[in-house]
């Protein structure tokens, strides 16, 4: 078993019940690791899942051993974002994706060997098509992959993290000119440079995060959406500010999340449901360390409450000093991690 070849090559209908059989137990062992992540799928929904990617552009592909065992499967995925898209703060233009990378067991002696091969697959397709950024998630409950994903040259970029439900934080009394409200339209320019705050406070830590002006207009445009009455249910942002002595000096904006459907074949990062997203929240500097964050999360649980939730969900950068203290503290913990490498001489242009 040791040093064994590790062929690539696109799936064919022979390989379809081997795939299936690797992709469920992939998923029980994360189920077993931490069940706050999605049950394992049945025969069918994997098969749906693997005929929906043959269908697409890009092929998916499956390694081999010498003995033409089936041992891993990921179906490579162009993700190209549109210029005024607020996430290209996060990602590049042209990203490339590891959809539904499985592998197997980290106690087989090929695990690392199959996951280097299908790595070597991936860059190849996706310098073919011309990515500037390429992207993996893998469960924070199984983390053998680390160190290997750092040595394909990827760097960790964020953590889904999770909590069931608000925790009951800790009351603190502050003085009668500090409160929450809900933002309005006269905020807009103060809510606009805390984000731009937030945001600029991140790039020392993150290779991948920047501001921008088609940033800064995709979040004019949700707030558009909040201006025009649209509820959180139609897709409009929920944004709460803290405002001292009139000043706004925090500002957190949420939204919902819901997981009806499968997604492309990605794992669910959680059971179906609806969720509190946490999409961004800043303070001005003078008023952190003062309980001004933890008045702010309260706030936004409240005005979250209504939506009849399963939880709450945000990402975070674990690199920076600040979120990877507080957020645990306010009672969340990661699910997944999602590593990045980018590329600044395909096209010329990176971002």
């Amino acid at each position: 078993m040791y040093g064994q070849h590790i062929a690539v090559v696109p799936v064919s209908d022979e390989h379809i019940p081997a795939i299936v059989e690797l992709v469920r137990a992939q998923e029980r062992r994360w189920y077993s690791l931490d069940p706050r992540l999605r049950d394992v799928r049945s025969t069918e929904q994997v098969v749906e899942m693997l005929q929906l990617h043959r269908s697409q552009e890009l092929p998916p592909v499956v390694a081999l051993d010498e003995q033409g065992r089936l041992c891993g499967y990921v179906h490579p995925k162009i993700w190209q974002l549109h210029p005024k898209d607020g996430l290209r703060a996060f990602f590049t233009a042209r990203n490339g994706l590891a959809k539904s990378l499985t592998l197997p067991d980290p106690a087989d002696p090929n695990a690392f060997r199959v996951a280097s091969a299908l790595f070597a697959t991936l860059s190849r397709l996706w310098s073919e098509q011309q990515v500037y950024g390429e992207m993996i998630r893998w469960p924070c409950c199984d983390p053998w992959l680390s160190s290997l994903v750092r040595k394909q040259g990827f760097l960790l970029d964020s953590e889904l993290a999770y909590q069931a439900a608000p925790l009951a934080l800790e009351s603190r009394t502050f003085p009668e000119d500090i409160h929450a409200r809900l933002a309005r339209p006269e905020d807009e320019e103060a809510l606009v440079a805390l984000f731009t705050e937030e945001l600029l406070f991140h790039e020392p830590y993150t290779p991948f995060v920047r501001m921008s002006s088609s940033v800064e207009r995709a979040f004019r445009d949700r707030l558009d959406l909040l201006w025009s009455g649209k509820s959180v249910e139609e897709g409009a942002p929920l944004v709460v500010v803290i405002e001292r002595d009139a000043q706004i000096v925090a500002m957190s904006e949420c939204d919902l999340y819901i997981i009806e459907s499968e997604d492309d074949g990605e794992p669910y990062f959680i059971r179906r449901g609806r969720y509190g997203h946490i999409n961004n929240m800043g303070v001005q500097q003078a008023f952190r360390g003062q309980g001004v964050g933890r008045l702010l999360v309260q706030a936004s649980f409240e005005g979250l409450a209504h939506l009849r939730l399963g939880g709450y969900l945000l990402w975070f950068n674990p690199a920076n000093p600040l979120s990877s203290q507080f957020w645990p503290r306010m009672g969340f913990s990661p699910l997944w991690r999602t590593y990045q490498r980018h590329y600044s001489e395909r096209g010329g242009v990176l971002f």
